[in-house]
């Protein structure tokens, strides 16, 4: 039992520690690929209990709709699986934003949805991804302040790098204990 609910904590922690938005996207038009492998359903590989489901459908312009289930939560995400030199990744960004009813309206107009990335290993038997690596990003831009444009929000990275420079740091930063963490594995959803 307590090795389930570590699992089921891990892959949520995976995608919370992925949240390193950007004000752009890290692809370009002829970076997209499509992959009929990511439609349809996956569910975290190692949680039967209360997995958290991916529901991929084919978007348009080779983009994917996706939504999230994630402990009885729902989100909606534009995904588009692109291509770099031999790796492959996903951009995300919210398609919906719901804001608490009882939230000034102000709150809502300071807040943007941002690109997140991840890492796309295989799509086929299992959707492999590795989300990014916030605490590495974060130490690596205390010290090397210039590598990437950000803003800093108190604590909270805020990537503001052309999709160029993006790409480019991506492609330097692929190593183990660098910008990825491990990967995580999901699996077709038996209905």
């Amino acid at each position: 039992m307590k090795k389930t609910n570590l699992i089921a904590v891990s892959a949520t922690a995976i995608l919370l520690v992925a949240c390193i938005p950007s004000i752009n996207a890290f692809y370009q038009d002829k970076d997209v690929v499509f992959d009929h492998n990511l439609l349809g359903q996956w569910q975290e590989k190692d949680n039967t209990n209360d997995p958290e489901i991916w529901t991929f459908e084919q978007g348009t312009n080779k983009g994917f709709n996706l939504t999230v289930l994630q402990k009885g939560k729902t989100g909606t995400f534009s995904a588009h699986l692109f291509q770099l030199q031999q790796e492959r990744f996903l951009d995300l960004i919210p398609s919906d934003c719901s804001y608490a009813t009882n939230q000034a309206d102000l709150v809502s107009y300071s807040m943007f949805p941002g690109h997140l990335l991840m890492r796309v290993r295989q799509t086929d038997p299992e959707l492999q991804f590795a989300a990014c690596n916030y605490d590495w990003l974060g130490k690596y831009l205390e010290t090397n302040s210039s590598a990437l444009a950000h803003h800093m929000e108190g604590e909270r990275i805020v990537l503001t790098a052309d999709t160029r420079d993006l790409q480019k740091f991506v492609l330097q930063h692929m190593g183990t204990n660098e910008l990825f963490q491990d990967y995580g594995a999901m699996v077709r959803r038996v209905k």
